[in-house]
């Protein structure tokens, strides 16, 4: 079964008032703003978050930069990493407890195009998650909660080219789950 991706956002507006200390009249604005929400049904799965690498600088010199699947982020070569706009993949699925579930990332490698030459992220790894127990080497995990509702994160590694041109960059990966 390959789940379809989903967005989960929730955004709440702030409403405030401000009273005159000295005059009766007041001043009073309000603000809105969006709520959504993704269900999770059994056996189905969704995206809640996307893989960001966040901004990076390039140096004159080829490296690399790697999410891990806790989103901590690292550079190699020179290049410097900054700002907070990086994390790692995270889904959200539903089964039974003690199912079966096999994730697979695919393709190996994706190819991140933009302004500049096209960049390769490769190395894809699903982090472990306290909501699943991995079987051996493979890619088959056990649901462990009682209400079968789990999650796991995906790293990877981003190759960058010397003095790579800035702006945005983007590619799409998969990941597929079959429930047994």
């Amino acid at each position: 079964m390959r789940g379809a991706k989903s967005f989960l956002a929730a955004r709440f507006g702030l409403g405030f008032a401000l009273a005159a200390m000295l005059t009766p009249s007041a001043y009073a604005e309000a603000m809105s703003g969006d709520a959504q929400i993704a269900v999770v049904t059994p056996l189905s799965f969704i995206q809640v978050d996307d893989l960001h690498f966040g901004s990076i600088i390039a140096s004159n010199t080829a490296g690399t930069v790697t999410i891990t699947t806790a989103s901590v982020r690292s550079a190699t070569n020179g290049i410097i990493v900054t700002g907070t706009g990086h994390q790692a993949a995270r889904f959200a699925g539903m089964g039974t407890q003690n199912q079966r579930v096999r994730i697979r990332i695919t393709p190996n490698s994706i190819t991140l195009t933009g302004p500049g030459p096209a960049m390769t992220v490769d190395n894809f790894i699903i982090g472990p998650a306290p909501t699943l127990q991995q079987i051996g080497a493979s890619p088959n995990y056990r649901i462990l909660p009682a209400n079968g509702i789990f999650w796991f994160t995906v790293g990877a590694r981003l190759s960058v080219g010397a003095s790579q041109p800035a702006g945005t960059y983007s590619g799409t990966f998969s990941a597929t789950l079959e429930y047994q």
